[in-house]
């Protein structure tokens, strides 16, 4: 990443993008569809995983409902990523303002760390339950599981 300066010579107002400058630009389009492919399988197979917790009564116990938490994560983290290496892809103008990049990053990171955060959550009802069943709905009661997923 090369920075663009501004006209005082101080500022950055615009970051151009050198990722995918050593391929031949007539082979970035070509790279398009695979990677619009792996987005709309990845959304897809979330939004199944979201329905089918969703539509069944018996998977709506805390377990379902965290993968579904998850699944939203993921969706939301590919969502801040890929739509915009798919329009750099079609475009010949790779560059991005530094507050767009600034807000990616931010959205990024925090979709990360509630990614990173329902693992761990996850993991801790997997001890309860395993390590404390007789104690698992003292531990974990439903007020508890949605203030962790909130």
């Amino acid at each position: 990443m090369t920075a663009t300066l501004g006209l005082d010579h101080s500022s950055i107002s615009e970051f151009i993008l050198v990722g995918f400058s050593t391929f031949p630009p007539h082979l970035l389009p070509i790279f398009f569809l695979p990677f619009l492919l792996m987005y709309l399988f990845t959304l897809l197979g979330n939004l199944l995983i979201m329905a089918t917790v969703w539509s069944k009564c018996t998977l709506h116990m805390p377990m379902y409902l965290f993968l579904c938490a998850l699944s939203l994560s993921e969706i939301l983290y590919t969502l801040t990523i890929t739509l915009h290496l798919l329009a750099d892809l079609l475009s010949s103008l790779r560059t991005i303002a530094f507050a767009a990049c600034a807000s990616q990053m931010f959205f990024s990171f925090t979709c990360s760390f509630t990614h990173s955060f329902l693992l761990t959550v996850m993991g801790y009802d997997h001890y309860v339950t395993v390590c404390h069943p007789l104690h698992c709905n003292v531990f974990m009661s439903p007020r508890g599981y949605t203030c962790l997923v909130a």
